[in-house]
């Protein structure tokens, strides 16, 4: 029976070594990406925790201004049916209607003010660290 060519043992380890030594510096630069991208994964794991944090934390002033204001109109809502059952004439219930009308108009457009700008405050605070993690990815160096 016919073999294969027999590989002489004395040229393997100096081959092996000619590929090791090839590729060291590629095995270091491998370790030293790798290390790269552990870093900047962590980092971005930081970025959006804090950034889920602070938009945490607005949403909840936002939330207790929404309520705030739901209070406040339901209270003056309240007080205008109990003014409104006290009245003697039409001329008096109009009065009292334009009033009430015109004060929650005034309420309401502060009001909204305000929640527009608690909106972009958590708009600003969620996406404030996500933005200053990718403007340092990004930089040019």
């Amino acid at each position: 029976m016919a073999t294969g060519p027999r590989k002489t043992k004395t040229a393997a380890p100096a081959a092996e070594a000619a590929v090791e030594a090839a590729a060291a510096p590629v095995v270091a630069e491998v370790k030293k990406v790798q290390v790269a991208a552990q870093k900047a994964a962590a980092e971005t794991a930081e970025t959006l925790e804090n950034s889920f944090t602070l938009a945490s934390k607005s949403l909840q002033a936002f939330s207790a201004k929404a309520m705030e204001a739901y209070q406040a109109n339901a209270a003056a809502s309240v007080h205008y049916v109990q003014a409104l059952a006290g009245v003697r004439s039409v001329s008096e219930a109009i009065a009292l209607q334009s009033e009430h009308m015109r004060k929650q108009y005034e309420t309401l457009t502060a009001q909204a003010k305000e929640l527009t700008a608690l909106a972009q405050q958590v708009a600003a605070d969620a996406a404030g660290p996500l933005k200053d993690q990718l403007d340092k990815a990004f930089k040019t160096k």
